[in-house]
């Protein structure tokens, strides 16, 4: 039998900024700011890539994930259809409460490539993190 280590966690000042994944519920990101303020183009750019990890199976057609910054960021535009926290450092973007024409399996990709966002310089990505699914479809929830 083996005995119990206990994680460690470690600084790394040479990873790439921002990078960080999280997970909650039954998604899994992570992210990290690919673009920075530039000449005619005043605001940053987010990109996080998740996954839908559902190991009974089920279909989501609702979910939102927390979008955590060391400072606080204005919200511009994403694919998101509910935004809450512009003018604060935690976004949260819900997904799947207009139209219906949402839909993940049960093991799709559920990333999300343009979050764009005004802020001071210095900006950093903290976490992204899942904070709702609504585990259902309506159409297939007997595949469990």
């Amino acid at each position: 039998m083996k005995n119990y280590e206990k994680p460690v966690v470690l600084a790394n000042e040479e990873l790439a900024e921002g990078v960080y994944a999280g997970s909650g519920d039954c998604y899994t990101y992570s992210g990290y700011i690919n673009q920075t303020p530039a000449v005619g183009r005043d605001y940053y750019v987010v990109h996080i890539d998740g996954r839908h990890e559902a190991s009974d199976k089920h279909h989501s057609t609702g979910r939102s994930l927390q979008i955590v910054f060391n400072q606080p960021v204005t919200y511009m535009s994403s694919m998101g259809e509910k935004v809450e926290g512009s003018g604060t450092s935690v976004l949260t973007l819900t997904f799947g409460v207009g139209n219906g024409s949402y839909h993940h399996n049960a093991s799709d990709n559920a990333g999300l490539t343009d979050l764009k966002i005004y802020s001071d310089p210095g900006l950093e990505l903290i976490s992204v993190t899942s904070t709702f699914c609504n585990h259902t479809c309506g159409q297939h929830d007997g595949l469990k």
